[in-house]
């Protein structure tokens, strides 16, 4: 079993990383730290670095938490995360969330109410 992370490199990924590193740590569980950009561009601020994903992992690591990383290109991040709870052995997806107007919810969606609602195990948002 393992908990399964949304991240993305900003305060939100930050938070969401925090938050599911104690989860893992607490539960001794692995986790799966997920990063996709579905916008086929290098250039992507959804989209990590490699060294920063080394660096999760490392400090997961020093926590005594088994962590892993996996990319989704080309995929939505939204979905890819939802398709992995289908998939992966996740107990819990955690995610990184920030504050909207209800207008633009309406105007924009939300990636975050869409994997609430879809995921097949529990969602845990995470404010920064």
């Amino acid at each position: 079993m393992s908990i399964l992370l949304g991240y993305v490199p900003n305060e939100r990924g930050e938070a969401a990383y925090a938050k599911a590193l104690s989860l893992a740590a607490e539960l001794g569980q692995d986790l799966v730290i997920m990063n996709s950009s579905g916008r086929h561009s290098h250039i992507d601020p959804h989209l990590a670095a490699e060294s920063d994903l080394e660096a999760l992992v490392a400090r997961a690591r020093e926590a005594g938490v088994s962590a892993r990383t996996e990319r989704s290109a080309g995929a939505d991040g939204a979905d890819a995360l939802i398709e992995a709870s289908h998939t992966a052995d996740a107990d819990m997806v955690v995610i990184g969330i920030r504050k909207r107007s209800q207008v633009g919810k309406l105007l924009l969606g939300s990636d975050a109410q869409r994997i609430l609602l879809e995921a097949s195990c529990p969602v845990l948002a995470v404010k920064a």
